[in-house]
């Protein structure tokens, strides 16, 4: 085959066929399509034409991906027969012509007849015995030197020595974003092939496959291994390009190498950590990796702040009782948990409340969430669905630690659980031993315990009170050993709205005391300090919008993982345009073009927002009715709806459209549709595509973790020193940054539906420094302009 036909075909199926057929099959018909010329062969032809079935066939491709492709393939092919005029012979395989040298080499040849010659008579030569036979292995000490056997030099030309860096063709005029086409053009810039490739890579301690280089070049596999980042870098020095020139163009560029094995840790930890890892991790000195290991565990993973180390060693040892029954009365997967109290460790016996006093908070939580007061009750105050779960988790922690043992790591009171009822609320003593409890537990009171002493005083408030306008529930008082004695109980029986007063009495005093000495221990700010101390903080925190699109996978290669990039990139951006709290974002539904809205009171029904397209101004726009708001009695609202028109900036319009047509069913996959706007990576094992309170925070914590955190080891990430954090951060991020800009806390309120007092008080980090120079700017405009 001469060298001009092979480059005929190879350029032609690069810039004509590779654009409009699967690499897969590209490669097959270009391989088939060279080894026609090497045999100087014909493509199989029908007729006056080619027969495209019979090289589909011969070359392994469908013949429906070949036939929508002819229109394209016959000027190769016609290139072909011109090239080749006449059909060569095939020749006998190699493997034939071996047979067939080997038979004729086995049969005697006839020795011609000659006239007897005399020979001189030969010198004796001493008779040496044979040495007895013996098996393999080392050679006798007494056998004869042989000299060895020079091999045959092997046939043909002899390979060009390796050039560490060869020159280029032609100067570079063009790059390309895909890997395969960048390095299949800087190889053929240098001129070289596949095997001086890998004869490079191997003088330079890599060995790597023919056959997987040309995989490479030709866009059927991608390097994702170790080893073969190793090549890469190696061929980017070869060539000499920017580090990351080649590795920053494959389809997944921030995926996880496979091969950095970490020893003696989890395969669950080890998914967790393969992410931050470098590429040359294993290569990396011990002491280096131990450093990595260790930076990742504590900034990455857990967060270096003192609450998240507090956090972490407190959820080692779970000791809230679960309560069943009143968590379905607000969510419904609570309702199975009564009936697998055995069935499963996670709903083990222990940690189950007893049944008597899961009835009666369930009887508490329906009293303060009722649309309507139940007759015969006064009520101060509702709650709503979180308000009511928050309630229910922080009565399952009071009474889990009431019946936790005092001789174990939880230090509780040790209390049998059938003694416990929702009656105990109504002591001092019981509230003042669970106060100074956490106090011992933490180190400091801290807002925690004067919102709980808050529950209490409006528990036994008179006239709206639960445990005012329910004597019965005393009739289950049982004396509690370090808590409650019987004379305590009498007392209590004999004039239960006088106990109800004294405990009412006790929890507005004590309260009033722990806020005044408490304690600030997780500092809302601290994981985005680095964020709110630049100059514009919503442009610092844009760059992790910027990086998820940098390491943006391809979509027809890896659809799923950029299903995922694609909502991680829509829940920052959603969040830093509409700046609403994490329920109001989770629980967001859509309607897709074309479709009529949803109505309001439809909406004000389910307590949830929609996403919807406005065919009259042309755009996307989210709409929120007023009672999904946590602060909806604020006079921020005047019982209006938020409604907010998206601005369609970088590309957020084709972001939504191109999230809902494609990458929203892939996440879904054979799950339920929960008809909400973000749904979560439905798996086998999920119970349901819908994100809760939890799952939406680990969801955007992940996002920050591999977006937003800058690792000095892999040099991804967007933000140095930023810390995980969930999506309430972003309200504090949006209301800094109209501080920093304009000093006016009214307007930092309309960004995130709050008041001013709100956002002085929890949300806007503006500094004395930063007041100073917000007025220093306007007054030195006098000077400037003399």
């Amino acid at each position: 085959m001469s060298l001009r036909l092979h480059r005929i075909i190879a350029d032609y199926v690069r810039l004509r066929l590779e654009p409009i057929m699967p690499p897969r099959e590209v490669m097959a018909l270009r391989d088939h399509l060279l080894g026609l010329a090497r045999e100087r062969r014909w493509p199989a032809r029908s007729g006056g034409g080619f027969d495209y079935q019979a090289i589909a066939a011969a070359a392994g491709v469908p013949p429906s991906t070949l036939l929508d492709a002819r229109a394209q393939l016959k000027p190769l092919l016609d290139a072909i027969v011109r090239e080749l005029p006449s059909p060569a012979v095939a020749k006998p395989k190699r493997a034939v012509r071996k047979v067939a040298r080997k038979l004729a080499l086995a049969i005697p040849r006839a020795k011609p007849l000659a006239a007897p010659t005399q020979e001189p008579p030969r010198a004796k030569t001493p008779s040496v015995p044979p040495a007895p036979a013996r098996k393999r292995g080392r050679p006798r000490k007494d056998a004869p030197v042989v000299a060895p056997v020079a091999k045959a030099r092997r046939r043909g030309r002899q390979p060009a020595p390796v050039v560490q860096f060869p020159p280029a063709l032609w100067p570079e005029a063009r790059t390309f974003a895909d890997f395969h086409r960048e390095l299949d053009q800087q190889a053929r810039r240098h001129d070289d092939n596949n095997h001086v490739l890998q004869r490079a890579l191997a003088a330079a301690g890599v060995a790597v496959n023919v056959s997987t280089i040309r995989n490479w070049r030709s866009g059927v596999r991608h390097p994702r291994t170790v080893r073969s980042m190793q090549a890469i870098a190696i061929l980017e020095q070869r060539y000499r390009l920017p580090d990351g020139h080649l590795s920053g163009r494959l389809p997944h560029p921030a995926r996880a190498i496979a091969g950095n094995n970490v020893h003696g840790i989890t395969n669950a930890e080890h998914r967790r950590l393969a992410w931050h890892l470098p590429d040359d991790f294993t290569t990396r000195p011990p002491k280096e990796r131990e450093e990595i290991l260790r930076w990742v565990r504590e900034v990455v993973v857990r967060g270096s702040t003192a609450y998240r180390a507090y956090q972490a060693a407190a959820m080692k040892t779970p000791f809230a009782l679960r309560l069943p029954h009143a968590g379905a009365l607000v969510d419904a997967r609570w309702k199975d948990q009564g009936g697998r109290r055995s069935e499963s460790p996670r709903f083990d016996v222990a940690t189950m409340a007893d049944e008597e006093l899961d009835r009666e908070i369930a009887g508490l939580v329906g009293f303060k969430s009722a649309t309507l007061t139940p007759f015969g009750y006064q009520r101060s105050g509702a709650w709503g669905r979180e308000m009511a779960l928050q309630q229910i988790e922080h009565l399952g922690l009071m009474f889990g630690a009431l019946a936790a043992p005092a001789a174990g790591p939880v230090r509780g009171l040790g209390a049998d659980k059938g003694s416990l009822c929702l009656a105990l609320l109504a002591f001092p003593q019981t509230w003042g031993w669970y106060v100074d409890w956490r106090e011992r537990r933490r180190g400091f009171y801290t807002s925690w315990e004067s919102g709980a002493l808050s529950v209490a005083a409006a528990l036994t408030r008179p006239e709206t009170g639960w445990l005012w306008q329910n004597p019965g529930l005393a009739q289950r008082l049982q004396p509690v050993p370090g808590l409650l004695a019987q004379d305590d109980i009498d007392r209590a029986l004999a004039d239960w709205r006088a106990a109800c007063q004294a405990a009412h009495r006790y929890a507005v005093s004590r309260g009033k005391e722990v806020k005044r000495v408490a304690k600030v221990h997780r500092d809302p700010f601290e994981p985005i300090l680095p964020v709110l101390e630049a100059d514009s903080p919503l442009t610092e925190y844009k760059k992790i919008a910027d990086e998820i699109v940098r390491l943006m996978p391809r979509a027809d290669r890896y659809p799923v993982a950029a299903a995922e990039a694609t909502r991680a990139l829509l829940m920052v951006r959603l969040g830093l345009h509409l700046g609403v709290r994490q329920k109001n974002l989770r629980q967001l539904l859509w309607k897709p073009r074309g479709a009529m809205p949803s109505t309001a009171r439809h909406l004000s029904d389910l307590r949830r927002g929609e996403l919807r397209w406005n065919s009259r101004d042309g755009g996307w726009e989210v709409y929120i009715p007023v009672e999904a708001f946590k602060n909806a009695g604020s006079s921020y609202f005047r019982g209006q709806a938020f409604h907010l028109r998206l601005p369609d900036l970088h590309g957020l319009y084709d972001l939504i459209s191109g999230y809902l047509d494609r990458h929203r069913l892939l996440l879904l996959g054979a799950a339920a549709d929960p008809g909400t706007f973000f749904v979560k990576t439905a798996k086998r094992t999920s119970t349901g595509a819908e994100y809760g309170q939890t799952t939406f925070y680990e969801a955007w914590r992940l996002i920050i973790q591999r977006y937003g955190i800058y690792n000095p080891f892999t040099k991804r990430g967007a933000i140095e020193g930023l810390l995980p954090h969930g999506p309430h951060n972003v309200r504090d991020v949006l209301a800094t940054h109209i501080l920093k800009k304009t000093g006016s806390y009214e307007q930092a309120s309309y960004a995130i539906q709050d008041l001013p007092e709100t956002v002085q008080e929890h949300y806007g980090r503006f500094l004395p420094g930063d007041k100073a120079a917000l007025a220093a700017k306007v007054l030195n405009e006098v000077w400037e302009a003399a």
